[in-house]
């Protein structure tokens, strides 16, 4: 039994905290988030801190177990390093319904939600979020701090790239690429490859052209 504390009370922190609390074996569960002051009111019945104190407090104590709630894959990234940087442990939080195979890998800081389902030889990196009723077929492999929005269903030996966003609904087809930071927009379908820093949308996904500044 450990405590848990999750960075980013939003409406993300609230899914992330089901999880959480449907796994159990947390002594306790708390906030903690930039946007508040020492400390605030409590968070769906849980303690929340300010962030930047409450990592200067910890100042080499017991350190508790904990997962970045925050949707953006850069600032997640951001506050994964932090709290690494302070001695703080990552947690792997997965939904009891998901379906995850024994030959699976999942790294820490992830958070698999319900009715996931990650099969034979797929491996999911650190600080990434497999959101509600995703499907990670076999052999798949998946980068750091990427986030595979709810219903995304990528077919086998799909790679995907760190920090890339597949939006809601998107499908990739067996071996697609998903380039590092590109973004898939819901309902797409990538037949063969999104380059790096892309931004693709449509059935088939079409790569929308780079505006100026």
């Amino acid at each position: 039994m450990s405590d848990l504390v999750l960075w980013g009370a939003s409406g993300h922190g609230k899914v992330v905290l089901d999880v959480a609390r449907a796994m159990g074996g947390f002594k306790t569960v708390s906030f903690i988030d930039d946007a508040c002051g020492e400390s605030g009111p409590e968070f769906c019945a849980c303690q929340i801190f300010g962030a930047r104190r409450y990592l200067q407090l910890l100042g080499g104590k017991a350190c508790p177990r904990f997962l970045v709630s925050i949707g953006n894959n850069a600032m997640r990234a951001a506050c994964f390093q932090r709290a690494l940087e302070l001695g703080l442990l990552p947690a792997t939080l997965v939904h009891p319904s998901a379906v995850i195979s024994e030959s699976a890998r999942i790294e820490d800081g992830t958070v698999v939600m319900p009715r996931v389902v990650v099969n034979a030889g797929a491996q999911i990196g650190r600080n990434c979020i497999v959101n509600t009723a995703a499907v990670v077929e076999h052999d798949c492999r998946v980068g750091d701090h990427v986030h595979l929005s709810p219903g995304v269903l990528l077919g086998g030996g799909v790679r995907v790239h760190s920090f890339a966003h597949v939006g809601i609904g998107a499908i990739a087809l067996p071996g697609a690429e998903i380039g590092e930071g590109a973004v898939v927009g819901g309902g797409a379908v990538v037949l063969r490859s999104v380059p790096a820093g892309a931004t693709a949308v449509g059935i088939p996904a079409r790569v929308l052209p780079r505006t100026r500044s």
